[in-house]
Order: C-alpha cells, then structure tokens, then sequence
C-alpha cells in the first residue's frame, strides 16, 4: 500500500504523531490513535484523504492500518490490530 506507507512517512517525519494519545481500545481487537492533540496541526489533516488501495496484507495480530469511515475516507487515524481474527477488515 505505496499511499498509505507515504502518508504514515509523512505523518511521523512532520511530528504529527508527537501530540497523539491512544484514544480507543477494544480488547482482543485493535488500538486506535492519530488524532493530533493541536486543532491547527490536526485541521491541516482533516479533510485531506488518500485514495483507496487493494488489501496488500490480512488484517494480523500486530499490523498497523488506516481507520476509516467508508471508502475513501483514510487520514491520519491508524489502529494496530490485536488479534489474527480481524480479516474481515480487509474488505473495508
């Protein structure tokens, strides 16, 4: 996933991530953070989207993937999946 890995690039050489907390955790399935504690820094991401892309790998125990609300919607929020039972986000 080029688009995805070069926003992740992006996110953490620009320091976006130094201000994130974990905001979500749902035991036995995922951690979810990117939300920018600086409304000016987190405004500069809000609306700016990246493409789709195909499932390159299964949504593991430990693989990080973009949060998203529905196609086309992928930002800055990320998650780290905590379990090997979650491909079924693969399709999302």
């Amino acid at each position: 996933a080029p688009i995805g890995a070069g926003r992740f690039e992006t996110l953490v050489s620009e320091g976006f991530f130094e201000e994130c907390r974990v905001f979500r955790v749902l035991p036995n399935f995922m951690a979810q953070f990117g939300i920018n504690g600086d409304p000016d820094v987190q405004a500069k991401w809000n609306w700016n989207y990246l493409e789709d892309e195909p499932v390159a790998a299964s949504n593991s125990r430990g693989a990080l993937s973009f949060a998203n609300a529905g196609p086309g919607t992928r930002s800055t929020q990320l998650f780290i999946n905590l379990n090997d039972k979650n491909s079924f986000l693969d399709e999302r």
